[in-house]
């Protein structure tokens, strides 16, 4: 009876120990599967990318440019020389001239309501335009008018077609008995006047304010 139990107890050594290891190895196992492994960093939709950088966040939907100064969109400029798109200085050259009253540049001046008969030489109806140096200087009742000052007269005959011009531009601040006035006339494309201080026109007004002769205010 002694024999029979202690064969028994030998014989259940071995698998006792044989448990034991094997409890051993698989909690080294378990020790070693803890190890963190890294996986790639996704983009904004869950995706990965290839650096494992997240992009950049453009929620915000702008899509439009800056200019340097802050400011965005094109914005409107005015010429130099110009005052609201209009410009206020004829040239005094005659062929720069002649285009810039073909291209109508005086419309925007200050003017008669419509045309009326020349008091003057001038054949047929008249249209007077001022620039603002002119204008504000007849509104103060100046004596002698500034530099830069300036008046279009357009020209008709018998007819509501505009059939030539006659400018004057102030050139410098003393009018100098007339010679301080650029004068031009223009009548069909033909030149009739051209030049400072010129008799044919500085004759006839001289007997005006600073030799403007329009009516203020203006009719």
């Amino acid at each position: 009876m002694r024999s029979s139990c202690g064969l028994t107890l030998l014989l259940a050594l071995p698998l006792a120990c044989t448990d034991a290891s094997s409890d051993d190895d698989a909690s080294a196992d378990s020790a070693g599967a803890s190890t963190t492994i890294d996986e790639p960093t996704g983009g904004s939709d869950g995706m990965p990318t290839d650096d494992g950088a997240t992009p950049p966040d453009d929620s915000s939907g702008s899509t439009g440019t800056t200019d340097p100064d802050g400011s965005s969109g094109d914005d409107a400029t005015t010429e130099p020389g110009t005052t609201g798109g209009v410009d206020q200085t004829p040239p005094v050259d005659p062929d720069a001239l002649a285009a810039w009253l073909h291209d109508g540049e005086y419309l925007g001046w200050n003017a008669e309501s419509g045309p009326h008969p020349s008091a003057g030489p001038h054949f047929g109806g008249v249209r007077t335009f001022v620039n603002d140096a002119l204008f504000d200087s007849l509104d103060a009742g100046a004596a002698q008018h500034p530099m830069d000052a300036a008046a279009v007269k357009e020209l008709y005959a018998d007819g509501d077609t505009v059939r030539g011009w006659s400018v004057m531009v102030k050139v410098q601040p003393d009018s100098a008995g007339g010679d301080g006035w650029y004068w031009y006339e223009l009548y069909d494309d033909g030149v009739l006047a051209d030049g400072t201080g010129l008799g044919v026109c500085t004759g006839c007004h001289g007997g005006g304010t600073d030799y403007v002769l329009s009516p203020f205010p203006l009719q």
